[in-house]
């Protein structure tokens, strides 16, 4: 979208404003962009979103630092049940939390970075995430309404993963990040069920992170990569 409001001169919110109209009337965020390149005579082919290169950044990111990924995790936890415009979409946390299943071995504290540069990767996380979703999936006015007819064979996994948990959402239901149960919404606790809260330490944040990238999961929710290995 930033390349667009370049080659167009619009101004980058009115390209996500209209951008955001048209992916909610359904369409998607690259046939967004290349429609709106059109009605301004550019030309449309010059906009691309490699989906698979998303997930090779992402997955840097994420196995740089065990600590700086453990607080990347808290603050996208925290965002996804806050309100208003500070809001993560639901989405987007689904898809982080498939992408946290395969990067399983993150190297410990080795080395200490600043405040500003986990900010920075959170912010770019975030980007990432969002704009995965918005091409994995297919989107209508209610949100997520299944998997891409374009999305890459090797992703569609993660997308039915995040087309499911959205819609367990949209009825009221969550997946626990633990254990993968389906509960009550209004039910869970920092997004576990009742039990998995009660048996996990709150002081221990490492463990709470450790079940939230997948680690011994079981159940319904499990991540796809656990559901490819069966």
């Amino acid at each position: 979208m930033q390349r667009l409001a370049n080659d167009t001169g619009i101004p980058y919110q009115t390209i996500a404003r209209k951008v955001n109209r048209m992916m909610a009337k359904g369409m998607g965020l690259l046939d967004s962009v290349k429609n709106i390149a059109k009605e301004h005579g550019i030309k449309e082919t010059k906009y691309r979103i490699d989906a698979t290169k998303i997930v090779r950044e992402t997955e840097k990111i994420l196995r740089e630092d065990y600590t700086q990924t453990l607080m990347i995790s808290a603050v996208l936890g925290q965002m996804v049940e806050a309100r208003g415009r500070e809001r993560l979409p639901p989405p987007a946390f689904f898809a982080f939390i498939e992408m946290l299943s395969r990067i399983p071995d993150a190297p410990r504290d080795t080395k200490s970075e600043s405040s500003t540069e986990i900010e920075d990767r959170t912010t770019r996380i975030i980007e990432l995430m969002t704009t995965l979703v918005s091409v994995l999936c297919e989107w209508s006015e209610k949100g997520v309404a299944g998997v891409a007819d374009d999305c890459p064979e090797s992703l569609r996994d993660m997308a039915k993963a995040v087309f499911r948990k959205t819609k367990l959402l949209q009825g009221g239901l969550w997946t626990c990040i633990s254990c993968g149960d389906i509960v009550d919404v209004k039910e869970i606790i920092a997004l576990m069920c009742t039990k998995c809260d009660s048996s996990i330490s709150r002081s221990d944040i490492h463990q709470r992170f450790d079940q939230m990238a997948g680690r011994d999961r079981t159940g319904y929710g499990r991540t796809f990569s656990e559901e490819r290995d069966d």
